[in-house]
């Protein structure tokens, strides 16, 4: 396990390095260092999305994307998918582990936050969260607020779905799938989310740095991505000894950054105001009534970035926020950063899934974690390192 330990080391040390050098370049006013602004993910329609221009403008940019006008290609009840009879007939009265108290924010689950029942109980507590009438102040108070049905794989709790579901031509050449020998992620994808109202994930990165898609089928997820060269922006904590960090709660790094934002807001308010009312003090008391109010008020600093004390660096990361509602399907570059926050109930199925832009990254942590975990890792290394590709017929 050395070789792992020394890796996971090696990550922790270059972000701390990363957010040192940010530090530095932030302290020094000639540099004129800024958070950038927001970014905006791109939506293109299936209709002008070839399976050619996707591999070259999006997968092997690393450029997320939002594909639309698949909703009725995505179950087999085809336009009327969002109505999920598909789901209630071939999953209904299959165990599945939902979560609780919105245990999905952390960086971390345990037992004591999940409960295993038929999907359709889950269902029939989660659906009825969507009606108008339920104020938001009463978030909390109902059966089924707060769960989440997260990541459940389709081929190995669910197979009954697998017949139900149409996974995207975009997706269809995963490497994950053209191995000659199984390994232990033969039938991890694709998995099932089914979530409450309000529910969020952690804010993560997906093992092995994972491309990773998702299919709205219901409901709307508000996601945020951060370009994987930023996670060192985003506190990054290796302390639990894996490749990947733990992050801080997005929600909670937000409102600081919120807070302070409003603070900085409220003293720049009062120094105006201080500043108007000693001007015009000092205007009446000159000779002749000259007044400097225009030169003074321009003397008053606007703070257009106030530094926060708590995560500092969150707004130097490059961000890139999306609302991804019924029938669109999201690409999330491996390595970004992601979290999701439910603003309704939802029902979506999604994968990870390598090909020749993230290949070589993926095999070397799985090398690593076969130094760590042994030999079932060690054997999915190899089927997965075994898989021959031409580059030219990957990507035209």
């Amino acid at each position: 396990a050395a070789p792992y330990h020394a890796e996971v080391a090696r990550r922790a040390r270059g972000a701390s390095d990363a957010a040192s050098r940010l530090a530095a370049s932030i302290s020094d006013p000639s540099l004129g260092v800024s958070p950038p602004p927001p970014e905006c993910i791109r939506r293109v329609h299936c209709s002008q999305l070839s399976l050619a221009r996707f591999r070259r403008e999006f997968v092997c940019t690393a450029t997320p994307v939002v594909i639309t006008g698949l909703g009725p290609h995505l179950t087999e009840d085809g336009v009327a998918g969002h109505e999920l009879g598909w789901l209630k007939r071939h999953g209904a009265t299959k165990k599945v582990a939902v979560t609780r108290d919105n245990a999905h924010v952390n960086a971390e689950l345990a037992c004591k936050d999940t409960d295993v029942l038929n999907l359709g109980d889950h269902l029939d507590r989660v659906l009825p969260l969507d009606q108008p009438n339920l104020s938001p102040a009463d978030f909390g108070t109902h059966d089924g607020d707060r769960t989440y049905l997260y990541d459940c794989s389709i081929p190995l709790k669910l197979p009954s779905l697998l017949g139900a579901i149409r996974v995207p031509r975009y997706f269809a050449h995963d490497f994950l799938q053209r191995t000659m020998h199984t390994h232990a992620f033969t039938a991890s994808w694709p998995s099932l989310f089914v979530a409450a109202p309000h529910t969020c994930s952690s804010l993560h990165i997906d093992q092995w740095r994972g491309n990773f898609w998702m299919a709205m089928v219901k409901g709307t997820k508000r996601w945020s991505l951060f370009h994987a060269d930023d996670a060192p922006y985003l506190s990054p904590d290796y302390s639990r000894g894996t490749l990947d960090p733990a992050f801080p709660p997005m929600q909670v790094m937000d409102d600081a950054h919120a807070q302070s934002s409003e603070m900085a807001a409220a003293e720049a308010e009062g120094n105006n105001s201080a500043s108007e009312m000693a001007v015009e003090s000092e205007s009446r008391s000159e000779a002749g009534g000259t007044s400097r109010q225009g030169a003074a008020t321009a003397a008053v600093p606007s703070p257009l970035y106030r530094p926060c004390n708590e995560y500092p660096f969150l707004p130097f990361a490059r961000r890139h926020d999306v609302d991804l509602g019924p029938g669109e399907v999201l690409f999330v570059p491996g390595g970004w950063p992601h979290a999701v926050h439910n603003l309704d109930v939802t029902v979506s199925f999604a994968g990870n899934f390598l090909d020749e832009s993230n290949l070589d990254r993926a095999l070397d942590d799985l090398k690593l974690l076969g130094a760590k975990y042994g030999s079932q890792m060690v054997d999915s290394f190899t089927a997965i390192d075994e898989v021959w590709f031409d580059p030219e017929d990957e990507v035209m």
